[in-house]
């Protein structure tokens, strides 16, 4: 859909919220990035804990969860599937032998760079779509707004 066709959509739906704006626009996109992402068998929650792990090695399952903003059960699923898959591990915590960090593997590695081709990919299509300049200023806006806030 032409987002012309979008924006008039948008127009005609009375007292429009941010709350509305955000919710659709987040399913849209994530809709269009699990899809791409299924293509190679991913998830995107799984590709988001792959990013997480890359980001900062050895997190705890809480810290993934909070870092994520998804519940406990769900973390403990999608490490689970990496770890089948040996894309993750499992050590425990040098400080706390009770508790588990979580690291990606040099395979979990390789498949992270080739899910994050495909995601910057789907983002440079996207920018195509609505604008490079739009797509900068809601970036922008995004990011200024922090967890917890």
């Amino acid at each position: 859909m032409a987002v012309e066709q979008q924006a008039d959509r948008v127009a005609a739906v009375p007292d429009v919220t941010l709350v509305e704006l955000l919710t659709v626009a987040q399913r849209r996109v994530a809709r269009g990035v699990g899809a791409v992402l299924a293509e190679d068998g991913a998830t995107l929650d799984g590709y988001r804990v792959m990013r997480c792990l890359a980001a900062s090695p050895g997190r705890s399952m809480g810290e993934l969860g909070a870092a994520l903003s998804l519940p406990a059960p769900t973390v403990t699923r999608l490490v689970d599937g990496l770890v089948d898959t040996a894309a993750a591990y499992r050590l425990p915590d040098p400080g706390d032998g009770r508790r588990v960090r979580v690291h990606l593997s040099a395979r979990g590695r390789s498949r992270l760079l080739r899910l994050e081709g495909l995601v910057r990919a789907h983002e440079s299509a996207f920018a195509a779509t609505l604008g490079a300049e739009r797509v900068q200023a809601l970036v922008t806006a995004l990011a200024a707004v922090q967890p917890g806030d």
